[in-house]
């Protein structure tokens, strides 16, 4: 078993980074991809997840161009529950059935977004080949 990395973590959004930009699947599906995003993972106290979780990143021409913790203007801001980011993660369902079912709330331009469903499904591929330690009650999923 690989040693796992805490969600958020520096060296979990630096391992993030560095995997998908040498995915040669997300650079094909991203090609045209110009934009950044910020996802929040919103705290949930009763499970043990005191505090809301905001990432930042940057996509150009399918190459993550910069990452972050904390907020900055982006493109795109998709953010749910804490719960919704381990079921996407650990695969019980997948980023754009989270969209339509509304789990999963997103700011943003909707039909450019919805075009890069299949890069969406990739990097989500891509974080689900990483170890990964959730906070909070969400440790038990913790998988790699």
């Amino acid at each position: 078993m690989s040693k796992r990395i805490e969600l958020g973590s520096d060296e979990y959004l630096a391992s993030f980074k560095e995997n998908l930009n040498t995915d040669e699947d997300y650079a094909k599906l991203a090609s045209s991809v110009v934009d950044s995003y910020t996802l929040v993972l919103q705290a949930e106290p009763d499970k043990g997840v005191e505090d809301t979780l905001v990432v930042g990143f940057e996509i150009k021409e399918g190459r993550m161009t910069d990452i972050w913790l904390g907020e900055k203007e982006t493109s795109f801001i998709l953010s749910a529950p804490y719960r919704v980011w381990v079921d996407i993660l650990i695969g019980n369902i997948g980023a754009n059935r989270a969209f339509i079912t509304r789990k999963l709330r997103i700011k943003g331009n909707m039909p450019r977004l919805l075009k890069t469903a299949k890069a969406t499904d990739r990097l989500v591929e891509i974080l689900r080949e990483m170890p990964t330690r959730f906070h909070g009650e969400y440790d038990r999923h913790s998988f790699g």
